[in-house]
């Protein structure tokens, strides 16, 4: 996680298309480097495969809600950044399948 507030930011390093595995042009392991080495979490995911999609999204909002719970971010007026909404469960769509267990991106 990089730096909080309104002219900072938390970053999230996410690697796409993680099912093109004969295409991969960076290692896993240069990417989890680079964002080591900036200060943040790497992740990969695949749309195609529906894998660490809803994962990284989570991440990113779990981190930035710590973040104002610890007091690293607040919340200042006129500023539009953050708003915290509270999770509710959102409905999935029938039609996309949901793997039973975490995807092996």
């Amino acid at each position: 996680m990089a730096t909080q507030g309104p002219d900072k930011v938390i970053f999230l390093l996410v690697g796409h298309k993680s099912d093109l595995q004969s295409t991969r042009v960076v290692s896993a392991q240069e990417a989890e480097e680079l964002a080591a080495s900036l200060g943040m979490a790497f992740m990969e995911t695949s749309a195609k495969k529906n894998c660490n999609v809803d994962l990284a999204f989570n991440t990113l909002a779990d981190t930035i809600q710590q973040a104002l719970e610890q007091g690293d971010i607040k919340l200042e007026e006129d500023w539009g950044g953050v708003r915290l909404i509270h999770k509710a469960q959102v409905p999935r769509s029938p039609h996309r399948k949901q793997p039973s267990r975490p995807c092996p991106c």
